[in-house]
């Protein structure tokens, strides 16, 4: 079980040598924000709890650092160290799975045609419907134009945090729940843009940030879940939402799409939550 969430590494490494030190069984894990301290005995939670608000309360004290030293743990741990020197693709590959990976490529790909003048974005059959009423033999088109990029800015942006989140959601909760995400996001921020600024529109974005307010709301409501997104991070993407709005950030922005997807993935978080899915 998880203990505690510790953003800096020197401090869960001086604690988990503390707890070691008192025979209190704990490893260290990590995810992309945090290094979470696990008890791998339940039996001693209470004494194991009763600690950490004394290390909360005065983290700098001499006897946590000293048993690193007992321990000879006074540096990153060797694994920690492997992860971040390992290779840039490594770690590329093993943040996230094949789903995550496969939107990524594709994404580059369709923008890759397009740079070179090979693909015509709006003019595909992967762009949304122009008119009503729609044909529901071509019913890709209320997903596909997630793929959609138009310049360098608008995909650095977009692929960066699909990478990123979309990567804890499939590594953490498996292909399903990302698929889930992805679709029901993508179907919502696109039919919102239609209809309330035009047909012509693309990007991964509505996705996006129903990602985030995936992530953030789900780990509001499941404390212990490694499948989360801190407040700053949450607070940053929120500003660049409220500055598409006011029409200051230097490209187009699909202002309802990227809205509309975060209240949609807000509200997969709270349903996966309520029918307690919370793997």
């Amino acid at each position: 079980m998880i203990l505690h969430q510790f953003n800096s590494l020197r401090a869960a490494q001086a604690f988990s040598d503390y707890l070691t030190q008192l025979k209190i069984s704990n490893r260290i894990e990590h995810d992309s924000f945090s290094y979470q301290l696990m008890l791998n005995d339940l039996a001693q939670q209470e004494k194991a709890q009763a600690e950490l608000l004394l290390f909360l309360e005065n983290p700098n004290q001499e006897k946590y650092f000293s048993a690193s030293w007992s321990s000879g743990n006074t540096d990153t741990p060797r694994s920690e160290l492997a992860y971040e020197k390992s290779h840039l693709v490594g770690n590329f590959i093993q943040h996230a799975g094949w789903l995550t990976h496969a939107v990524f490529g594709f994404c580059v790909l369709i923008y890759a045609l397009s740079s070179l003048g090979l693909f015509q974005p709006m003019q595909s059959a992967l762009a949304f419907f122009t008119h009503q009423p729609f044909d529901f033999t071509q019913s890709w088109r209320f997903i596909t134009p997630a793929f959609l990029h138009f310049s360098a800015l608008h995909i650095v942006f977009n692929l960066l945090w699909w990478w990123q989140l979309a990567g804890i959601v499939e590594k953490q909760q498996g292909k399903q729940r990302l698929l889930v995400i992805f679709l029901f996001t993508a179907i919502a921020s696109n039919l919102a843009q239609y209809f309330l600024v035009s047909p012509y529109f693309g990007g991964l974005s509505g996705v996006v940030y129903g990602l985030v307010g995936y992530c953030w709301l789900f780990g509001k409501l499941n404390k212990s879940s490694t499948v989360n997104l801190p407040n700053a991070y949450f607070g940053f993407l929120l500003g660049w939402l409220v500055l598409g709005f006011i029409d200051v950030l230097p490209m187009n922005v699909a202002n309802y799409a990227h809205l509309v997807g975060l209240l949609a993935g807000m509200l997969v978080a709270v349903i996966v939550t309520k029918l307690k899915i919370t793997r």
